[in-house]
């Protein structure tokens, strides 16, 4: 599998919109890897995890095309997680496609070339939000499968399985992902806050090549249905006692708030020291 971070901060960026605390003034300042957009992850340019704003622009930046994607998993209907808009742009009058590109130029429309069907996965409250939200299904190639905790779903030569995150409110509004493909397992953990015992069962049946979990609270302790750092080192302790990791397993740590995490400059030295790895928009991975 290759691993493209299209964004690795959390709801309000990195920096913060409306901030110039010393974390996000230090950001705007030195730029590169310190700079994040909301998080989303592609894998093999096949598999899109999260559809928040920024992603379709630092696509284009990092060299992916999205254009083909069969699948996109939702962790939850946040905004900066789905993003409905971009999958209106799919939008376009078929009959227009056999046309030549001067005759089609002519013609107004978002998407001028044949795309496959999309099969979108997510809860129930990311159903409720994309039925509310887009119009026509069939017309936009748009297939929708509301998930379970614990019943695997299977799409284009991926393995999926659903684990219940703790995330807002509502019991069961987020949702990671156990992703396997070609001898490869991988989970992602965005927004899950900590698991109850039951789904953190599921997740030791397997061995992982790689975790990407959300570093949201970083220094700070729990909050708000995310993680810290001290609980990444724990559930990466837990799953090492239960030999839930490779020899060469990675562990990152995506989803950073700039109020708790300190800049990229700063924080990847610190999270090293702990044995986990920083990730930062546009880091490619193979596993």
């Amino acid at each position: 599998m290759k691993l493209t971070f299209l964004g690795t901060g959390a709801g309000e960026t990195y920096p913060g919109y409306w901030c110039e605390c010393p974390h996000c003034t230090y950001a705007r300042k030195h730029r590169g890897k310190n700079l994040r957009t909301n998080s989303s992850m592609v894998i093999d340019e096949e598999l899109l995890i999260d559809m928040g704003p920024s992603c379709f622009d630092n696509a284009a930046r990092f060299g992916v095309n999205l254009s083909k994607l069969k699948t996109l998993l939702v962790t939850h209907p946040h905004e900066d997680h789905l993003y409905p808009q971009h999958l209106r742009w799919r939008n376009t009058d078929e009959s227009l496609l056999p046309l030549t590109y001067v005759e089609k130029m002519r013609h107004g429309g978002p998407r001028f070339t044949d795309i496959p069907q999309l099969n979108i996965y997510g809860n129930s409250f990311v159903m409720e939000t994309l039925r509310k939200s887009l119009d026509d299904m069939e017309e936009l190639k748009i297939n929708l499968h509301e998930i379970r905790e614990g019943k695997e779903e299977k799409t284009d030569g991926y393995r999926i399985l659903p684990v219940r995150g703790n995330h807002g409110s509502q019991r069961g509004f987020s949702h990671s992902y156990i992703i396997q493909k070609d001898g490869k397992t991988l989970l992602y953990a965005l927004d899950s806050g900590s698991y109850d015992e039951d789904q953190f069962a599921l997740i030791q049946e397997y061995q992982y090549d790689a975790v990407i979990m959300e570093g949201t609270t970083g220094l700070n302790e729990q909050y708000g249905g995310h993680m810290c750092l001290m609980n990444n080192i724990r559930i990466r302790d837990r799953l090492k006692e239960n030999k839930c990791l490779r020899e060469n397993s990675r562990f990152l740590l995506t989803h950073l708030s700039p109020h708790w995490c300190p800049p990229h400059d700063w924080y990847e030295s610190i999270v090293a020291s702990e044995g986990l790895e920083l990730a930062y928009d546009g880091l490619q991975i193979e596993i």
